[in-house]
């Protein structure tokens, strides 16, 4: 919140035009079901990793001149608080060049800029194994992107991150610091490609309740620094007129077991029809899960229907098909992580069938 004030007074103390608010969100039913036992969950007790995508928000975008632009994008998160996300100043040296100031989201990925905005995205929800490993999507800090004719673009950036998490037998709290990061784009007619590498120094705090006698628990509260924290992302799409596939990958690692390497891939294919309908296909997979965070690691399968309703609606229908294999690693505190399900190992695989309404107007 540090950076409201200077932006607030920049809005105060200039004429802005071209104002622009947009809504967004989305409304989603699922049920889960276990094919081992054929016990049946609703999804909230089925989380396979901690996603923090918001459900609804809203963005302010504004011109004071032709050189500046102010972004504030607002979401609502599930402890019931809205909270800045995007809050950031642009200055545009020119039409190939432009700096941001603020809080502003990280470029690690194909839909780094929209992961909060379900409408403009493929999937019922953005494949895990990549998006949702390590949930931090927003820095506070500078950038500067710069394009070199139509095809090639550097984007570099630097600052820090803090996000809080509540997992399902702990909470995190995670910060980095000294971060650095580069993106190299490429566009060739309908193919575009980027590669990312970061570094950053990390702390994290895990706050978790073990039991230590009958009807007795407590909390441990465990501190970890992660002093070479390192990233590294891959992708690619092609999209011509009514076709698409894309596919990326990630990998995440430092010195500590708490999160020593995170590694995963997917491939993502779609089809437009009779520019309504749009059948989705992925597969998305972990290829190495080594931490503490995520003690188990999932290959997914998944396919889903959209339909486009108009301009800002879209319905999409589906399922996903995971394949769940635990992974013996002992929590930070000592005590049994065999399992990250609230209510217990679920075997296996199992099955998310969901139905999906989102909007951004």
């Amino acid at each position: 919140m540090k950076t409201f004030i200077p932006l607030l007074f920049i809005l105060t103390s200039f004429n802005l035009y071209a104002q622009n608010v947009h809504f967004f969100g989305s409304v989603k039913a699922s049920k889960t079901t276990i094919d081992d036992n054929d016990i049946e969950y609703d999804e909230t007790y089925n989380k396979v990793t901690v996603t923090p995508l918001s459900t609804a928000g809203f963005s302010f975008d504004a011109t004071i001149d032709d050189k500046y632009q102010v972004l504030a994008q607002f979401i609502y998160k599930n402890n019931s608080t809205i909270s800045p996300d995007l809050l950031q100043l642009r200055h545009h040296f020119n039409s190939t060049t432009v700096a941001r100031v603020g809080l502003q989201r990280l470029p690690t990925n194909l839909h780094s800029e929209n992961i909060q905005i379900q409408a403009l995205q493929p999937w019922l929800s953005a494949p895990r194994e990549v998006y949702g490993r390590v949930p931090v999507y927003s820095f506070t800090g500078a950038s500067l992107e710069k394009d070199f004719g139509s095809n090639l673009g550097i984007h570099l950036y630097a600052g820090d991150t803090k996000d809080s998490f509540i997992g399902s037998n702990a909470d995190y709290v995670s910060s980095a610091h000294n971060l650095l990061g580069a993106r190299l784009n490429l566009k060739v007619n309908e193919f575009t490609a980027f590669v990312n590498g970061y570094k950053a120094e990390a702390d994290l705090e895990i706050k978790a309740d073990a039991t230590i006698a009958a009807s007795t628990t407590a909390t441990y509260t465990q501190n970890f620094k992660l002093e070479s924290l390192t990233g590294f992302t891959a992708g690619a799409q092609y999209r011509p007129k009514d076709f698409f596939i894309m596919s990326e990958y990630s990998v995440i690692s430092s010195d500590d077991s708490v999160l020593e390497r995170v590694e995963g891939m997917y491939v993502t294919v779609g089809k437009e029809i009779n520019e309504k309908w749009i059948p989705v296909v992925t597969f998305s997979t972990d290829l190495d899960v080594d931490s503490h965070l995520a003690p188990s690691k999932t290959t997914t399968y998944a396919f889903n229907v959209n339909y486009r309703l108009d301009y800002n609606n879209i319905l999409k229908a589906g399922f996903e098909h995971v394949n769940y294999k635990n992974i013996s690693v002992p929590s930070p505190t000592g005590t049994s992580n065999a399992s990250i399900f609230t209510n217990g190992d679920p075997g296996e695989n199992f099955d998310v069938y969901s139905l999906v309404w989102a909007f951004v107007y």
